[in-house]
């Protein structure tokens, strides 16, 4: 089986450009060895985000991303992502970033917890947000280190390097396969 990603919008939300989400997730994988896997993304309301973070994590508030990894062996990937479609508008809006650069960093966040980064101590932390600025970067991500979080991540990457891309994915729609 090769690696699939699925794209999901609630009918509750817009639907966005999914080839940048595809296209990350794809080099994610990529960048750590992985050739087999599926991961299904849902992009989802505030109130559906907070019935699945009740549901699941016991959590009763809305919140931006959940990963649930679904594998059963190192050799597989089998993982899911929530990411909060208005979370990702009024976080934006404070940034002053587009929602779309928002959610891309939810699934850059939840494809590295799929990926075994944590977050619960200040080390994991700076960790988890150097990758994520190294991913943004790489995907030509403008307007990123105006992010909250960009000051938590301190990389010996220069500002203005960029990482290679790993190729061309396909357009969005709401809901997408995408095989590679």
């Amino acid at each position: 089986m090769k690696f699939q990603v699925q794209i999901h919008h609630s009918d509750q939300t817009e639907a966005i450009d999914a080839s940048r989400l595809t296209k990350a997730i794809r080099m994610m994988a990529l960048d750590v060895g992985i050739q087999q896997g599926r991961i299904s993304i849902a992009i989802l309301s505030d109130p559906e985000m907070k019935e699945l973070n009740r549901q699941y994590l016991d959590h009763d508030y809305e919140t931006d991303v959940i990963s649930f990894n679904l594998s059963d062996d190192d050799d597989f990937l089998d993982g899911e992502l929530l990411l909060g479609a208005e979370t990702a508008r009024r976080v934006a809006a404070e940034v002053g970033w587009r929602p779309e650069d928002e959610l891309l960093l939810y699934a850059i966040h939840g494809m590295l917890h799929l990926l075994g980064y944590e977050d619960d101590t200040p080390e994991q932390r700076d960790e988890m947000r150097v990758q994520e600025r190294h991913y943004l970067q790489s995907l030509r991500v403008r307007g990123w280190e105006r992010h909250p979080t960009h000051g938590e991540a301190h990389s010996d990457l220069p500002e203005d390097s960029h990482g290679d891309s790993h190729g061309d994915s396909h357009g969005g729609g709401s809901s997408e396969e995408i095989e590679f």
